[in-house]
């Protein structure tokens, strides 16, 4: 697939290209046995999931993440520490979240009907969380226990 997906890149039809819940093991597979670096890949990352060493060797190579579910599905709403941020920043928990992956330099996409919650999520882009601030977000990560999708390695979904 990845090797139609290059030349669908070659000849212009994608300008680029990526893929999603690669894992570490499935990147090195891919640079190892394609031409083509992915773009994008999409995973699960948000302040209970930081998914950081995929990131990070996302980044080493050029990959940039997509997080798929960034707010959690509001599983951290509720957090004290998400809270406090948003209290010091005078935004909501919900913006200070789509801050934080801003500032980690994910691309994100959070999923909304509501006009007012869309407003919401494009104001995010004139202020900044200090380096404290960042350090109490990271100290909610749950590691692959705060996720809130299935694992790639097991397709299992965690019962909510």
């Amino acid at each position: 697939t990845w090797k139609v997906f290059e030349e669908l890149r070659a000849d212009g039809r994608a300008r680029s290209i990526g893929v999603s819940n690669f894992r570490i093991v499935d990147l090195q597979r891919l640079l190892a046995e394609t031409q083509i670096v992915p773009a994008v890949n999409q995973i699960e990352v948000n302040p209970y999931f930081t998914n950081d060493p995929l990131r990070t060797f996302g980044l080493e190579h050029g990959i940039l993440t997509e997080a798929w579910s960034p707010l959690a599905q509001g599983a951290v709403f509720g957090e004290a520490a998400l809270a406090q941020v948003a209290e010091r920043a005078n935004r909501s928990v919900p913006q200070v979240i789509m801050r934080w992956h801003i500032q980690r330099g994910d691309i994100v996409f959070p999923k909304t009907m509501s006009p007012e919650r869309m407003r919401e999520n494009l104001s995010v882009f004139d202020f900044e969380l200090g380096a404290d601030d960042m350090a109490a977000i990271a100290t909610i990560d749950r590691g692959p226990q705060g996720r809130t999708g299935a694992d790639p390695d097991t397709f299992d979904y965690k019962p909510r």
